[in-house]
């Protein structure tokens, strides 16, 4: 019985003691909370609502509506392979890329819903991979899902990101991964036409046949690229290098397709190499000098036209060092600038490194022919800028 109290006085203390710690503990957590609260409504009223990897599966379900399956016909080319695409409008305009069309002219689009429709194409854009089919009967019967676009130039590296696609024909079939790198020069050089690709998003999405012409989603459920390119294996899967053509490139050139059928790249006419130290130290310049060297012109080209000197026997060539100003420190520089910011007839300053000078020249660009891609290879002297 003596005990009682001493029991009693411990248990008093040690009641003191929580009843103090849970104090403490209140007003961290009340402190916490005030905190979350203002960062989140901070965050609301500056960004868009994005899903989380949780919820990636509504995500999905919000999205899957608007992904097609494309089974290319033609009277004159039996093609068996199918591919993706996507709503772009609720006028019928399919998306998806041009080496799923090959040579058709029709295709057959199945939507998520199990129903068929026969399509038209279009516009195609062989160069960068980019085409445009119509729905060409009846399809009041089906609720198109346009996308929705999301800016390519704001994409940051580790952005996590999902594909919808047809790989094997397993319609629906969602992949992910995350942006792995942008801003690729990606050349296709085992394509009857080896285009090009300037401005590629890079991800480690697994892509496999079936699944090109497929959107790539970010987390806020829009379009940011069109799945278009792997580096796979020998069975023709993907070892972890997907490539993706932009939605920026996708906004310039899909409306001039709708219209005119074909899309007309600019260029300057020449091949070209980006400098590097050891090609520095060859020609005599300095180890960190930035720029491409001029290898040979197209005969009459809007280069040559403006007084761009080539490689001649012994001699290197020119350095094109910028355009318009903006600094040009290799082909992905020179192709990219091309592209995003110029058309076939307009000008542009091209300035030039020549025997330790430097000039400025005035060329007017012109239209980049596809004859120019007659080997199925990419080498040094192919004039793709």
């Amino acid at each position: 019985m003596r005990k009682l109290p001493i029991a009693f006085s411990f248990l008093s203390s040690s009641f003191f003691v929580l009843l103090a710690m849970l104090l403490l503990w209140s007003n961290y957590v009340g402190e916490s909370n005030i905190q979350s609260f203002a960062y989140s409504n901070n965050a609301e009223n500056t960004t868009t609502f994005s899903y989380s990897e949780s919820s990636i599966p509504d995500l999905f379900d919000r999205v899957k509506s608007s992904v097609v399956n494309i089974s290319p016909s033609s009277a004159s080319e039996n093609i068996s392979e199918t591919g993706t695409g996507w709503v772009y409008n609720r006028d019928g305009h399919i998306v998806t890329n041009s080496h799923v069309l090959a040579a058709a002219s029709t295709v057959k689009v199945t939507f998520n819903d199990g129903n068929q429709y026969d399509a038209t194409v279009v516009g195609k854009d062989p160069v960068s991979d980019i085409a445009v089919v119509k729905i060409s009967e009846n399809y009041t019967a089906e609720s198109l899902l346009p996308v929705e676009f999301g800016n390519s130039s704001t994409v940051r590296v580790g952005e996590q990101v999902i594909a919808i696609g047809n790989p094997y024909g397993l319609s629906n079939t969602l992949t992910g991964g995350f942006i792995s790198q942008t801003g690729r020069l990606i050349l296709e050089s085992e394509s009857p036409i080896p285009y090009p690709h300037p401005n590629m998003i890079q991800t480690d999405v697994l892509i496999n046949p079936g699944n090109s012409g497929g959107p790539l989603f970010n987390l806020k459920g829009q379009v940011i690229g069109m799945n278009t390119a792997t580096i796979g294996s020998e069975q023709g899967g993907a070892l972890g290098l997907s490539f993706a053509i932009p939605s920026k490139t996708l906004l310039r050139e899909i409306p001039v397709l709708m219209e005119n059928g074909t899309y007309k790249h600019p260029w300057l006419g020449f091949s070209a190499i980006s400098l590097k130290e050891d090609l520095n130290r060859e020609i005599g310049l300095s180890p960190n000098f930035k720029g491409v060297l001029v290898q040979s012109l197209v005969e009459d080209g809007p280069a040559e036209e403006a007084g761009v000197q080539g490689r001649n026997g012994s001699l290197h060539g020119d350095i094109l060092t910028a355009l318009d100003g903006f600094p040009i420190s290799n082909t992905e520089d020179l192709l990219s600038y091309v592209a995003n910011n110029k058309s076939p007839g307009e000008k542009i300053t091209v300035s030039i490194h020549r025997n330790n000078q430097d000039d400025n020249l005035i060329a007017i660009l012109g239209d980049r022919p596809i004859s120019v891609y007659t080997s199925p290879y990419i080498t040094p002297q192919t004039p793709i800028y």
